[in-house]
């Protein structure tokens, strides 16, 4: 009786209220989660996986009774198909009963963003994104949060800036992700009054600075890539003032201020005593040897190899997780390359198609609400990816920057297979 009640109100609940407001509660339910400020006693721990519900019980109920112009694409099956196969991992895995559960939940994250993009796409074609919208005031929030901190902290000595996350990489899978939802808001606040301008010129000044104060090295290199992504399709000469300006500052800096480089080097490149691959030399090579010793299939989705076998689905248990280092290299010793084929060539098919639409709407001159749309999903796509890279979080649905970033593949998934019409 208490779980049909339970469940008769999350479908209640994600079918009453507005997809978009239902997306915006579910990320910062995902990110008061992961704010020791906000979350205090672990309260909000569980709620992620009740809106993560209501998500997709919402969506699966709205698609039901809404038409989308959106096409369902190969694409979308091998998502689904890398879920099913995870699920499968179960067999073999060691942790059994939780890696069924994580695949699960990996699913139900899957179906929720991919009704949530074609419910996006059923209106006009180069109709607004609401995403985007949702995406910025997440941003303000935890650039709120990020204030609130560094007030807090100080006049404390100089170290890593941990954020509201308590955690200086969070913040840096964080800003790839947003960066370019920033730029595009600011691009267009200067049609604005000058107030909503000086906001917008302020909150991208707070993250950058924000990143060098968390230390990052993978969140300032993916940051670099996302803005760098989004000024090439946007505009040209900037994208070549962003490269040359950068490359003219570092020569500057590196033949007249020698000891402040030093400085640079010993905080963002040594961080006191190690160069920047040593940090994630042990646990890259411990993700390496895990994957070689089962390269096609993989150990079981959510399995650390050496840390898992002692792992119970109980409360009484020990370390069952351990640093991956690498979303990719994690995927392959999980799955193995089948599986982390499956995954990945959908992100791939993607970018790829997004980049051909970018270069035609150039080439058409034909830069309105669709090439904006398009292009800043993909800038946070391609940010997300990059921070991926150095991060093992790519399919860990418990964080938050994982919920934004595959809301963002979603979305842009579903606007590449909507069919576009092109003036002539």
């Amino acid at each position: 009786m208490a779980v049909a009640i339970v469940v008769a109100a999350l479908v209640l609940f994600g079918s009453l209220i507005p997809p978009h407001y239902l997306i915006l509660s579910t990320l910062l339910t995902f990110l008061g989660a992961s704010m020791p400020i906000v979350n205090r006693g672990g309260a909000l721990n569980q709620f992620r996986w009740v809106m993560l519900l209501a998500l997709v019980l919402g969506m699966l109920l709205r698609s039901s009774v809404q038409r989308s112009r959106s096409v369902w694409h190969p694409m979308h099956l091998s998502v689904f198909g890398f879920v099913l196969y995870a699920a499968i991992s179960s067999s073999y895995s060691v942790n059994g009963l939780m890696t069924l559960l994580k695949a699960a939940t990996f699913g139900c994250l899957a179906v929720a963003v991919m009704l949530y993009g074609r419910l996006e796409s059923g209106g006009q074609s180069g109709g607004s994104c609401k995403l985007l919208g949702q995406v910025y005031w997440c941003a303000v929030i935890v650039a709120l949060g990020c204030a609130l901190t560094v007030i807090h902290v100080l006049p404390g000595r100089a170290g890593y800036f941990a954020g509201p996350f308590a955690n200086g990489n969070a913040i840096g899978a964080f800003v790839p992700l947003v960066a370019p939802v920033l730029l595009l808001n600011l691009l267009r606040s200067f049609d604005k009054g000058p107030q909503i301008r000086a906001a917008n010129v302020l909150l991208v000044i707070a993250y950058f600075v924000f990143l060098l104060m968390s230390r990052s090295r993978g969140g300032l290199a993916a940051t670099f890539l996302a803005c760098g992504w989004w000024l090439y399709f946007a505009h040209r000469r900037a994208f070549g003032v962003f490269l040359g300006g950068a490359l003219i500052t570092a020569v500057i800096y590196g033949l007249y201020f020698p000891e402040n480089v030093q400085n640079l080097n010993q905080v963002y490149v040594y961080k006191g005593s190690a160069y920047v691959l040593r940090s994630r030399e042990e646990p890259l090579r411990l993700t390496w040897e895990a994957a070689m010793e089962s390269p096609l299939i993989g150990v079981g989705f959510g399995v650390s190899k050496g840390y898992s076998e002692d792992w119970q689905f109980a409360f009484e248990t020990g370390v069952a997780l351990r640093e991956k280092a690498n979303s990719f290299l994690a995927l392959v010793e999980e799955v193995g390359l089948i599986g982390a084929g499956l995954l990945l060539l959908p992100l791939a098919w993607v970018l790829v198609n997004a980049t051909r639409r970018l270069m035609d709407f150039r080439r058409r001159h034909q830069m309105g609400e669709e090439f904006w749309i398009t292009l800043t999903l993909s800038a946070c796509l391609v940010g997300g990816m990059a921070n991926a890279s150095v991060e093992a979080w790519l399919t860990s649905v418990g964080f938050f920057s994982a919920i934004l970033f595959w809301l963002v593949f979603g979305v842009l998934a579903a606007r590449l297979t909507t069919p576009l019409r092109v003036s002539r």
